[in-house]
């Protein structure tokens, strides 16, 4: 089933394409070309567009702009978030890309072109100029690993003037086989029969860090779906941030992958056969009414009283690190209602368990 749109799926895999596409025209990206190509026929099967990009770099590299049209013309014909953000992707890439062999009539027509779009899309009028300048200051290293990383700034931008979205749940996995083939056979249809839209990070160009933008994306999704099976690193630090941005967290993991990690070992975790007979079309069920049932729990935890304690909280800190004042009325809001949002016996669910919707403290449900 081809995934329904939503301002966060289109804003973040239309750049995502374009950037993929963009750079994978580029020398820079040759190394990684059959990952590149992989992830990019990946999302153009889950939204059903028919277009291939050839096996070699070099012919990819030849008829990068002819590619580049039939692929935006099905997205034009889609969703205009989609195809106005893969544009800006790929705008970002070329740019950072090339940016060292570009003049400064180049870019200021490369702004004229590019600006009035990025202001439509919600960013401010200097948002190209930071942009540029990001690029300008990463270009005196001569590093082009820490250029391609100033692509994902700009694309934090875009997911800066969203809002969360109660039916978008963000995918925290391996980039890596078998679990690239679980989003489409396991994952997505299981978190899609839950009520949930599935969106998945890209990975890389080249070894850039992709980080910048991983933090506003996961704060503006519902929950995250996160297979623990790998013990990879980045899964890891996804769940954290997600309990960071109080997200619910669903967690699986592979009943041959042995324990979870130790600061996760008191969460509920659906433990997975992918060697079972029919599996994993079999388990679809399983996985979503596992998700359903944490859903439920975390949207019952919410609480007026726990929400409004939770937002002084958080505001407490952010100005008590930026050296602000905080206004009397904040303190007593963190302070008097700390006790009644902190209290254990409330829907009898542990405080980790409530925040986070992690169900019962201590279990693991196992086939």
């Amino acid at each position: 089933m081809q995934p329904s749109p939503s301002p966060l799926f289109s804003r973040f895999n239309g750049f995502c394409l374009g950037a993929f596409l963009g750079g994978a025209q580029q020398a820079l990206s040759a190394a990684r070309y059959g990952a590149i190509r992989r992830r990019v026929h990946e999302f153009l099967d889950e939204i059903a567009i028919d277009v291939r990009l050839p096996g070699r770099q070099q012919k990819f590299a030849a008829t990068y702009a002819a590619t580049m049209d039939r692929v935006m013309t099905e997205l034009r014909s889609r969703d205009a978030e989609l195809h106005a953000c893969c544009g800006v992707g790929a705008m970002a890439a070329l740019f950072a890309g090339g940016y060292t062999g570009t003049t400064p009539a180049m870019r200021q027509t490369l702004r004229d072109r590019w600006q009035p779009e990025l202001q439509r899309l919600g960013l401010g009028p200097a948002a190209f100029d930071r942009f540029a300048g990001s690029l300008a200051s990463t270009a005196r290293g001569r590093d082009t690993v820490a250029m391609i990383t100033q692509v994902y700034l700009l694309l934090d931008d875009l997911l800066q003037p969203l809002a969360a979205e109660a039916d978008t749940c963000f995918v925290a996995m391996p980039f890596k086989q078998p679990y690239a083939d679980f989003f489409c056979r396991w994952y997505r249809p299981a978190l899609q029969a839950a009520g949930f839209r599935a969106i998945r990070a890209w990975g890389g160009l080249a070894d850039e860090e992709y980080y910048p933008f991983i933090a506003a994306l996961i704060a503006r999704c519902a929950g995250v779906l996160a297979d623990l099976s790998a013990r990879n690193l980045n899964v890891a630090n996804e769940v954290g941030l997600a309990h960071g941005a109080n997200c619910p967290t669903f967690l699986v993991m592979g009943v041959r992958a042995g324990p979870p990690p130790s600061n996760l070992a008191d969460l509920l975790i659906l433990r997975y056969d992918r060697h079972a007979p029919d599996w994993p079309q079999q388990d679809v069920p399983r996985l979503a009414e596992f998700v359903k049932l944490h859903w439920r729990q975390y949207v019952d935890s919410l609480t007026h009283d726990a929400l409004i304690h939770d937002a002084a909280h958080r505001l407490l800190q952010m100005l008590l690190a930026a050296g602000q004042p905080v206004p009397d009325a904040v303190r007593a809001l963190a302070r008097v209602q700390t006790a009644l949002a902190d209290d254990p016996a409330d829907k009898g669910m542990a405080p980790d368990a409530r925040r986070h919707g992690a169900g019962p403290a201590g279990r693991t449900a196992r086939q």
